[in-house]
């Protein structure tokens, strides 16, 4: 689903200033408009004018002065997340997967060249911690390199998809055991080919590993991955066979549902 724009001079750059500014004030949790006139390199009266635009159709909120984002955006994630092919059979494999397994699984899919968390279910009969946090990692996205997720994604590419993916966002050294060269990555994609599912140790979070299967079309293309995840210390002697089996029977399963076009 990576997409490429071929003509830049065709960016509108008072929507793409709105844009930026967003990005900003949601990565920065909330800001002033000082704050966002000289992140942005901006005049303040044009800072104004974008930030009082985005507040009057409801993109932003703003109290005190400050900024931040509005509800709104909820509506949008909701609908756009809702919108996934296949949302109900997804939704269902992936809660009776992390039941099963008692650990974290997720659903993601590849757009723009980078992974977006789906679904993240955590049960409550986890082996390790509990969450509040009903939508925990839904919507964050990854670099396709450092997660199971990707490489079992990357491992379905054409090279050439391969290689559009790597120009543009390139490698991200998140921790100490990140994939940061092509000739690692590349062997890591072979393995995932060879053995039906992909291994990420550690490679965004320390201390926290996973493991995931690509999911199909009929005609062979990606749709997603799912992947289950866990604390280093639970498997110190490698990955139990059982775990990959259910997860390799959750792909699986998913895949039937698909070509079945069962509506789910």
């Amino acid at each position: 689903m990576l997409h490429m724009v071929t003509d830049a001079s065709r960016l509108v750059r008072s929507t793409t200033t709105s844009l930026e500014i967003l990005q900003f004030i949601k990565n920065e949790d909330g800001a002033r408009l000082t704050d966002v006139a000289e992140a942005l390199d901006i005049g303040h009266s044009t800072a104004h004018n974008h930030l009082a635009t985005l507040e009057e159709h409801e993109w932003l909120v703003c109290e005190n002065g400050a900024y931040s984002l509005g509800l709104k955006f909820m509506e949008f994630g909701r609908h756009t997340r809702r919108n996934v092919p296949h949302f109900a059979a997804v939704r269902r494999l992936v809660n009776e997967l992390s039941v099963q397994t008692s650990f974290e699984v997720e659903f993601l899919v590849e757009e723009y060249g980078r992974l977006v968390s789906v679904f993240d279910v955590i049960p409550s009969n986890a082996v390790y911690g509990n969450t509040d946090d009903e939508w925990e990692g839904i919507g964050i996205s990854y670099n396709m390199t450092n997660t199971a997720s990707g490489k079992a994604i990357l491992a379905e590419f054409p090279p050439e998809r391969v290689e559009s993916v790597l120009e543009k966002w390139g490698f991200r050294e998140e921790t100490p055991h990140s994939v940061t060269d092509r000739e690692t990555l590349f062997d890591q994609l072979e393995t995932a080919r060879e053995q039906g599912y992909a291994k990420a140790h550690q490679e965004v979070h320390e201390g926290f590993e996973n493991i995931a299967v690509a999911v199909t079309w009929p005609d062979g293309s990606v749709f997603g991955a799912i992947s289950i995840g866990w604390p280093s210390y639970i498997f110190d002697g490698g990955i139990d066979q059982d775990v990959i089996d259910q997860l390799l029977e959750t792909g699986t399963k998913l895949e039937a549902e698909i070509a079945g076009d069962t509506g789910a």
